[in-house]
């Protein structure tokens, strides 16, 4: 019995060698625009909406605003210095290859804000009003960071902290943030009043509480179970268009008697359209039970190494 939603018949191993390196070069670049978008919008998000109202949130990027004050660099240049501190902990404490990504992010992070900062000189606030800024740096960081965490990636600094506590201490991505942030959070008091203080807990916290929704989103998996009395050309449609592993229950009907087969999968958003659209086509009267999945780990998809 295969389990439900794994990898079908057409897998990486029996793959031709120029489709599986054709595959792993479209995976490298998929992974590569989600890293860059991801920076791009946690960057755009610090200038037009951190920096200007002195938002000091629970990032490095609120840690390098406490230090500016007190050391006269650009916030852009203290970033920078502050992430290849954490950087060398991304080495030693996860691993080789999430710090590859941290070192290309930890200078395209700070290189973008540096662009923001040339072409959009003396930014003011966007909105005018303190609390919708917040608002949208809560957004906007919890998307970026959510984005670089699916890609196995963070943007630096204290993620690379939350990223060590969710490891050895199995805390969830956005717990973990709001207790590292908050120690930065508390540190604007050498540099701000207290209602900075208070604005840059809450913006911690519901980042945090944000990015717990973003991941679980994208995260989130579709349980699909059939009852058809053509089971077995929708078991060779899961199995072999979607790719997907499917198992067969037996199953007994309570009010005829009759015994039919029960199909059970396990789809991402796009697959599950894709056999909706079957379904509606070749056996519209198939009773079809779907449920949401929070997470799957373990065989549903081994090519993948970030269950985020």
């Amino acid at each position: 019995m295969m389990i439900p939603g794994s990898k079908g018949p057409k897998t990486d191993e029996n793959l031709p060698a120029g489709e599986e390196k054709e595959n792993m070069e479209k995976e490298k670049v998929i992974l590569n625009l989600k890293i860059i978008i991801g920076t791009l919008i946690i960057a755009a998000s610090i200038h037009f909406f951190l920096v200007p109202n002195h938002i000091v949130a629970g990032s490095i990027t609120g840690l390098a605003m406490v230090l500016v004050k007190f050391i006269p660099i650009p916030v852009s240049a203290m970033t920078f210095i502050l992430n290849m501190i954490c950087l060398v902990i991304a080495f030693l404490f996860i691993g080789k290859e999430f710090g590859m990504k941290i070192i290309f992010i930890s200078v395209l992070l700070p290189a973008l804000m540096y662009v923001f900062e040339v072409l959009f000189p003396n930014t003011v606030s966007p909105t005018g009003d303190l609390a919708l800024d917040a608002v949208c740096l809560v957004m906007t960081i919890a998307l970026g960071q959510a984005i670089l965490f699916q890609a196995n990636a963070a943007s630096g600094g204290l993620d690379i902290i939350a990223k060590v506590m969710n490891k050895y201490l199995h805390m969830d991505l956005g717990e973990a943030l709001i207790i590292s942030g908050m120690a930065t959070v508390f540190s604007s008091l050498f540099a701000y009043d207290l209602q900075t203080v208070v604005i840059g807990g809450l913006v911690t916290y519901f980042c945090g509480v944000v990015l717990d929704g973003y991941i679980d989103s994208f995260a989130r998996k579709k349980r699909v179970c059939i009852l058809s009395d053509h089971y077995e050309q929708i078991q060779q449609f899961i199995m072999y268009d979607l790719n997907r592993g499917v198992t067969l229950y037996s199953a007994k009907g309570g009010y005829d008697g009759k015994e039919r087969q029960e199909l059970v999968v396990i789809l991402t958003k796009k697959e599950y359209g894709r056999l909706m659209d079957y379904m509606e086509k070749e056996d519209p009267k198939a009773f079809v039970t779907i449920s949401d999945v929070n997470r799957v780990v373990g065989s549903w998809n081994p090519a993948n190494k970030s269950y985020f």
